[in-house]
C-alpha cells in the first residue's frame, strides 16, 4: 500500500485487472533491444502476461515476446522485479485467440472452460 492511500482504498487484484489472467506455464523468449532473456510464461490475459526470467532483466524498453505457437508479440515492460516481469501487449489478444492458444497449450478439449487464476501474483494490473 502506498502512503497516500487510506486503508480500504486498495482494490483487490481481480477488481483492478481489465482481463482475467489464466495460469499457463510455458517457455518464453523476451527480447529487449539487443538483449535476449530466456524465461517462462507464468500467466497470461488478453492484455498482458507475467513472466519469470532465468537472469534478471537489467534493461528497460519495448519488448518482443516469443511464445510457442503464437506470432511474436510486441509489448511494453510494465514492471520488473528481480526475476519476474509484467508486460502489456501493444495489441490485445482476442478472446478467441487466447482461448485457442491456451486450449492447445493445456491439452484441454475445446469445450473445456479456462479457469482464471486469482490474480494474487503481486504485479500491477494489465
Amino acid at each position: 500500500m502506498y502512503l497516500s492511500q487510506l486503508p480500504g482504498e486498495c482494490l483487490p487484484a481481480p477488481t483492478r485487472r481489465r482481463f482475467p489472467r489464466h495460469q499457463i506455464q510455458c517457455r518464453a523468449r523476451i527480447c529487449i533491444a539487443k538483449r535476449h532473456y530466456a524465461g517462462y510464461l507464468q500467466n497470461i490475459s488478453r492484455g498482458g502476461a507475467k513472466l519469470r526470467t532465468i537472469t534478471p532483466i537489467r534493461r528497460l524498453g519495448d519488448v518482443l515476446l516469443r511464445l510457442p505457437d503464437l506470432p511474436p508479440l510486441r509489448c511494453r515492460l510494465a514492471w520488473a522485479d528481480s526475476y519476474n516481469a509484467g508486460v502489456s501487449f501493444e495489441i490485445q489478444l482476442t478472446e478467441a485467440q487466447l482461448r485457442a492458444w491456451a486450449t492447445s497449450r493445456s491439452g484441454l478439449s475445446t469445450t473445456a472452460e479456462l479457469v482464471p487464476c486469482d490474480g494474487s501474483d503481486g504485479g500491477p494490473a494489465s
